[in-house]
Formats: C-alpha cells, structure tokens, sequence
C-alpha cells in the first residue's frame, strides 16, 4: 500500500510531500533519494508478528508492569530529570504536565545547540524570515557551512532552487553563496548548479568567518592595502548583498562550537541589523532534526518560558545554565532519568548510573542498565501527531501510515501521570 502526502519528521524542514510504500510493517520512501531521509522510515521497520516488548531491568514484561516500575521510579526520586523530547507534539505536552506533577527538570537532548538562538531573542531580538519567504522572495542566499545542506537535506530542492515560486525568476533562480572553513568536512554535495558559489576560505572555523564579515559590514570603507585574500573575498560577499533586493543568511548552531555559539549567533544578528538600514537583509536559523523545535514551542505554550524548565518551586523556572540537562547528568544533579524519544532508534539515552525509564522507537537498542524501557510507535507511521517546523510558523500533521499495536507515547506518559 503507497500512501502519497507524508510529511518527514526527521529534519526540521518537515517535507509533506513523500510516497511511503508500507508492506505489513516494513516501509520505504519511494521519491527521495537522500539516505538521511530513507533510514527516518526505514529504520523503523520491524517483524510484524513479533513485536518489541516493554522490559523492566532487561526482562520481557506487559505494559502494565513496566508503566508500575516507571511510577515507583518517580515516586521514590527527588529530582527527577525528563530528558530527550525528541517526540510529537502530544506527547511533549504529557512530559511537560508529567514534569510538573513530579517537581522535575524538562529539557531537550539538543537542548545546549538551541540556547544561543533563544538568548540572543531574549536579548536583544532577531530579524528573521520562513521557508516560505526564502522560496519566493529572496534572491540571494548565504550559507555558513556546506554541512547545512547534509543536515537538511532537501532544503536546496525544495526551497532554494524550486520548480516555482510565487516571486519572479531572479527567486526561483537565486543566487545561493555557500561559505565553509578548510576546517570544516567535505560534504556530498557537488555544488555543480550554476547558481551555486561555494567559498572555501582559508580560515579555522565559521567563527572566525563570521567575524570577518562582521567587521566588513562596520567598517565596508576602511582601506586596508594589504588585506588577505579572505578578505577581499569576504568584502566581495559584502557587494553581492548590495546588489540584491532580498538577502538570507542561514546557519545551524550545531555547527558552531557551543562555548561561543552565544557570542557568534550575536554578531551574526547584529550584522543583520546593520545592512537592514539600508537593504533587505534576513536571518534564517536551521534546527529541528530531533524535534527541538516542536519541544521549545510546547514549553513556551504551556509555561510562558522555553527550555529548559524546573519545577520544583512549585512554578516554572527558566534557567538554562543551572537546568541544562546534559549538565545535569555529567554533575550527578538528577537522581532518575526519563528519557523521551520516538523517530529514531539512533537516539539513545546517555549513559548513567540513576535509575532510567526510556519511552521510545521500537528498534531503540538499550543499555543494559535502563530500569525500564517501553517501546511505543512512531509519530508519523504508527500514530497520528502534529510537529513544528524550522521556523517556527508552522505545525505540520504527522499521518498514520501503519497499522501496529505499539502504544502511543502520550498514551503511556499520561498513565504515568495518572498513577503518580
């Protein structure tokens, strides 16, 4: 059976327009071809007839038994950590509500990459744009490292070099600048588009790129004879902006070293700010391939705050330095561990010595030290769900393409909550 329309959970882009061919319980992508989006369906295959059991200390049990040993785990925990989010809408909501019964800590497994995105807005505001303005209004794109195009894989199809746009034909045949460090990996792409310039500087980092640029757009007339190379063509980036009417500048934190990620994304913005006065000039940050984005915006939802949150007050509290999650882990600051994680088998929980409950994709392989693990379906093929796009404007319907009798993830975590 071919189900048409399937939207992909497994990057931030969340693409709705996939052939899925489902037989019994194996599944395959019929019109894509990046790997990355063809293991999201594939890895989720499994044996119809023998389906993955709940297990409570590696033993097979029901259902029942391993949601028990979940509650008695929470009970018995004084500060509990729900960790990973990597899920549906839904069932970030029942973590979220499950966090606060217990007094706990919520927060993302990509919870370090998102901070400096969300401090920079909280201090001093970003100009950013959509998908759907980048497909039909800018002319010219810029992207700090090749890499994004690997991350998000049908992001230059789909809406840097579209079939159509709305916009005119200096859109839909934009002019996209990929800049990359010597220090950065070489990636599959061949950029052989036409439309394509891809600069590889001589440089450490993006970082340091960045910084250039920066510098140029302060000072665009300082008069420097002996300047580099990198320089000059850093200043020829500068020009380019100038000569279009609509600018994008894309990036992804993951790329950036996470100690000055801040610092980077700051100047990044700024830079932004600075050719605004005088041309149209956008930022356009990239994230959500494990759902982070869906998490942030539920936690805004429900608490008026983005990630991490703690609990225990009795109100939510919005720390990210004191409740950063992988933190919380590394200084032995939680004494149990609920780990979240539903659209890839990939997405372990990190290892630890506290008791830990893993809700998760069926082909997850666990540790031998996970209390307890309940295999649950996986939004977007056993169950129904709604996932929220890279930037923020959209949330997407997430289908059920297949008929499994895994529990839903929600399902299980509202139980939890009941019982406790």
């Amino acid at each position: 059976m071919q189900f048409e329309h399937v939207t992909c959970p497994h990057c931030g882009i969340l693409c709705d327009d996939l052939t899925i061919e489902v037989n019994e319980s194996s599944l395959k992508p019929l019109n894509v071809d990046h790997p990355h989006c063809i293991r999201g369906f594939t890895q989720s295959s499994f044996d119809s007839v023998k389906l993955p059991s709940a297990k409570v200390d590696g033993k097979n049990v029901s259902l029942d038994e391993a949601i028990n040993k979940a509650v008695g785990v929470l009970q018995s925990s004084s500060q509990p950590l729900i960790n990973g989010l990597i899920a549906d809408v839904q069932a970030c909501r029942k973590a979220i509500a499950l966090t606060d019964k217990i007094g706990g800590v919520v927060d993302h497994a990509n919870g370090k990459y998102m901070r400096a995105n969300i401090a920079v807005m909280q201090r001093m505001g970003k100009v950013k744009t959509t998908l759907a303005e980048v497909r039909n209004r800018a002319d010219h794109v810029i992207i700090f490292g090749a890499e994004v195009l690997d991350r998000f894989p049908r992001f230059l199809d789909r809406i840097l070099s579209p079939e159509k746009s709305l916009g005119t034909e200096n859109t839909t045949n934009k002019t996209i600048t990929i800049i990359d460090s010597q220090a950065q990996q070489d990636v599959s792409k061949s950029f052989d588009q036409t439309n394509i310039n891809y600069l590889r500087l001589d440089m450490p980092n993006l970082e340091s790129i960045i910084q250039v640029l920066q510098s140029t757009i302060q000072s665009p007339d300082k008069v420097d004879e002996a300047e580099s190379n990198i320089t000059k063509t850093i200043k020829s980036v500068y020009t380019k902006i100038f000569d279009s009417q609509y600018t994008t500048i894309v990036w992804n934190t993951g790329l950036l070293n996470t100690d000055t990620a801040e610092q980077t994304v700051q100047a990044i913005t700024l830079s932004i700010k600075e050719l605004m006065k005088e041309i149209r000039c956008v930022g356009l940050p990239l994230g959500g391939s494990k759902g982070e984005i869906t998490a942030n915006q539920v936690a805004t939802w429900q608490t008026g705050i983005p990630l991490p949150v703690a609990f225990m007050s009795g109100t939510p509290v919005h720390d990210p330095v004191l409740y950063d999650g992988s933190t919380m882990l590394e200084n032995n600051e939680a004494d149990s561990l609920l780990w979240l994680s539903t659209y890839s088998a990939d997405d372990v929980p990190p290892e630890t010595t506290i008791p830990t409950i893993v809700i998760g994709h069926p082909n997850m392989g666990i540790s031998k030290q996970t209390t307890v693990f309940i295999p649950v379906g996986v939004p977007g093929i056993d169950n129904r769900g709604l996932a929220c796009r890279t930037d923020s404007v959209a949330t997407l319907p997430l289908q059920k393409i297949r008929n499994s009798d895994l529990p839903v993830a929600s399902d299980v975590l509202n139980k939890i909550n009941e019982m406790l």
